[in-house]
């Protein structure tokens, strides 16, 4: 897979060297973006528990790819807050018994990762509708994390000597996870969206974006059984940005 993606990321960055050389179609703008993130468990005993509303902002940059304007190599560099939650099943007991007896609990996490995003797509465009021109975009994301914070549920044990059994769950709130979060994510990037030329370079964009992670989130969290636990990090986020 890592293979993979450093060859696609090379094809991309060869074609801007062969192709941007005539730097009248270069552009640069910002963007934000509110989205709508989830985590999809890949473990069995892992569970999505929903969404969590989050933003992207950042710089946007396109360069041509050929003479026509239709086809355009297209990056940035980003501030991408997600989130999600999941839940994991938690095995205890609440007071000796013979046989034990043994109750089932899910601990929730509600998780808010902040990324540093290079993405790397190919944006393919109609020729101008009055003002109007329509695009779709597919490529890579690349992305590093900065930040992961949460409220987790946690089991708090009865004091010796009962200690082996849970009393109660509390919530914490706002816990740094960072050293439970994989350093790296890359993913699919699938969108479309609309632009609007006001004058000269100045145009309006919107769009709608669709981000399908496809490496492990979860670094070193362990399930029943010993088994290491794996998710993905997807979003789908609405785009408004002002080109210059």
């Amino acid at each position: 897979m890592k293979k993979a993606l450093a060859t696609l990321a090379a094809a991309m960055i060869g074609s801007l060297a062969l192709h941007a050389q005539d730097d009248a179609g270069v552009r640069f703008g910002l963007k934000l973006s509110p989205n709508s993130g989830w985590i999809r468990p890949d473990t069995r005993g892992l569970k999505s528990e929903g969404n969590n509303l989050g933003y992207t902002f950042g710089l946007i940059s396109e360069f041509p790819i050929g003479t026509s304007g239709n086809y355009r190599f297209a990056t940035g560099l980003n501030l991408n807050y997600i989130g999600g939650k999941w839940s994991q099943e938690y095995s205890y007991q609440e007071a000796p018994a013979d046989p034990p007896n043994i109750l089932v609990r899910q601990l929730e996490t509600s998780a808010r990762l902040g990324y540093i995003e290079l993405p790397l797509t190919i944006k393919m465009m109609t020729n101008e509708i009055g003002y109007m021109r329509y695009f779709g975009q597919v490529g890579i994301g690349t992305a590093f994390n900065i930040r992961a914070k949460a409220d987790i549920e946690v089991p708090v044990f009865y004091a010796p000597p009962g200690q082996a059994y849970v009393q109660r769950f509390d919530k914490l709130e706002g816990e740094d996870i960072q050293d439970q979060i994989n350093l790296f994510k890359a993913s699919l990037i699938v969108g479309a969206g609309m632009e609007y030329n006001f004058s000269g370079n100045t145009s309006l964009l919107v769009g709608i974006t669709y981000n399908n992670g496809f490496v492990n989130v979860l670094k070193d969290v362990e399930l029943a059984e010993g088994k290491k636990a794996k998710a993905f990090a997807n979003y789908i986020e609405l785009t408004a940005g002002v080109f210059f």
